[in-house]
C-alpha cells in the first residue's frame, strides 16, 4: 500500500476563509478558519492534510514579522512533512512568496502559496481548485518557494498579481511558469537546484521606500526620504529604467553620497530594467543607481527589506542585491547596454 504524502496547510486569512457580512458586499475574515475536510473532501485523496493557523487576517494587514512568523513555521515543521501550501490573501501574496524565498534557504521541501477571489464557502468559488492543485503541486517534488493560480504553478518570486477580478489573477511576465495543470499536467521548466541544509534567516528592515516617476515630477522627495531614514529608495522609471536627466541624477548621487542605495525599475510589467540604450537611464547609472533587471517590484522590494535585514550595506548589499539568490533574477539582465 503506497503511503501518502503529509501536507501542511498555514493558514494566513485572506479571502479563502473569509465570510459576507451584514454591509452588503463586505468581507471579513472567519473566527476561524474553514474544515478543510468538510469544504474540500478531494484533498484526502491527495495527500494527509493537517492544518495550522499562523495569522487570520486580511493580507493588507499583514507585515514582515508575519513573514518571519511563516517561515519559522515551515523551518520547524520541516522535518515531520513533505510540503507545505500558505493559505493567503491575493493583495500581498507575492511579497510573501517572495520573502519565504530569501528567508529559506538551502535544499528544502516544496512551499506552495495560494489563495483565491472568492471566498470558500461561495458557490462560485475558485478555492476549491486552487487548494487540490496546490497539494498536487506540493508533491511534486518541486523544491522552491512557488505560487499556484488559476491554472499555473509560478515561481513565488517571479510572479505579480494582475487581475482584481479574474480568476487567472496572477502572471509571471519575465519567466515562464513551472508547471499548467489543465487536462494534463505538464512541466514547463526546471525547478531550482539547490544544495546543503534548510536555513532560515529572518532579518528584515522596513527602511525601503518606493516612488513612481511621472513627467514633470520634481526629485525633491528622494532627498525628504533620506532624510527620513530610508536607506534603500526604489524608482519606477518609464520603459527600461529611463528618467529625466535634469534634476535627477543629481538627486540620485545626493542619495548614494548619504550612503543610501537607489535601485532603479520600470513601471512595465514585462522586460528588464538596465541602463545604457537611453540617456535618462545612462545618467541614473552614472550616478549610482542599481538596476533591477527583470526582477518584478515586489522581489526587488522585499529582496533590499532582507538584504538590510542582514546588516549588508555599501558594496557587499550592491553585490548581493544584483546577484540571483533564490532565482528572482535572470544573470546579466542588471548590466549596463
Amino acid at each position: 500500500m503506497t503511503t501518502k504524502p503529509k501536507l501542511l496547510f498555514l493558514y494566513t486569512g485572506g479571502t479563502l476563509s473569509m465570510v459576507a457580512t451584514e454591509d452588503p458586499g463586505h468581507l471579513a475574515p472567519m473566527d476561524s478558519p474553514p474544515n478543510l475536510a468538510e469544504h474540500v473532501p478531494t484533498l484526502a485523496r491527495v495527500a494527509d492534510v493537517e492544518g495550522r493557523v499562523v495569522s487570520n487576517v486580511d493580507s493588507s494587514d499583514l507585515r514582515p514579522d508575519d513573514w518571519a512568523r511563516l517561515a519559522t513555521s515551515i523551518a520547524d515543521a520541516h522535518n515531520a512533512y513533505d510540503g507545505f501550501v500558505v493559505v493567503h490573501g491575493t493583495d500581498t501574496m507575492t511579497f510573501t512568496a517572495c520573502a519565504l524565498s530569501f528567508m529559506l534557504g538551502g535544499d528544502h521541501k516544496p512551499v506552495v502559496l495560494t489563495g483565491s477571489q472568492r471566498p470558500l464557502t461561495q458557490p462560485r468559488t475558485d478555492a476549491r481548485v486552487n487548494l487540490v492543485h496546490s497539494a498536487i503541486c506540493a508533491t511534486m517534488g518541486i523544491r522552491e518557494v512557488s505560487l499556484y493560480f488559476g491554472s499555473h504553478l509560478f515561481r513565488g518570486n517571479r510572479a505579480t498579481k494582475t487581475s482584481v477580478h479574474a480568476y487567472d489573477a496572477f502572471a509571471s511576465p519575465n519567466h515562464p511558469p513551472l508547471v499548467e495543470l489543465g487536462v494534463d499536467i505538464t512541466s514547463v521548466t526546471p525547478a531550482l537546484q539547490r544544495s546543503g541544509p534548510l536555513t532560515l534567516n529572518t532579518g528584515v528592515s522596513t527602511d525601503v521606500a518606493v516612488l513612481s516617476a511621472f513627467p514633470g515630477m520634481e526629485p525633491h522627495a528622494i532627498d525628504a526620504l533620506v532624510e527620513a531614514g530610508k536607506r534603500v529608495i526604489l524608482l519606477r522609471g518609464f520603459g527600461e529604467g529611463n528618467l529625466p536627466q535634469d534634476a535627477w541624477p543629481a538627486a540620485i548621487r545626493r542619495a548614494t553620497d548619504a550612503g543610501a542605495h537607489i535601485l532603479v525599475g520600470s513601471q512595465c510589467r514585462a522586460g528588464a530594467s538596465r541602463p545604457g540604450r537611453y540617456a535618462g537611464s545612462g545618467a541614473a547609472s552614472d550616478a549610482g543607481a542599481l538596476y533591477i533587471g527583470d526582477m518584478t517590484g515586489e522581489a526587488a522590494v522585499v529582496k533590499a527589506m532582507c538584504l538590510l535585514g542582514r546588516s549588508l550595506e555599501g558594496d557587499p548589499f550592491r553585490t548581493a542585491f544584483l546577484s540571483p539568490l533564490a532565482g528572482e533574477l535572470t544573470p546579466g539582465t542588471t548590466s549596463r547596454i
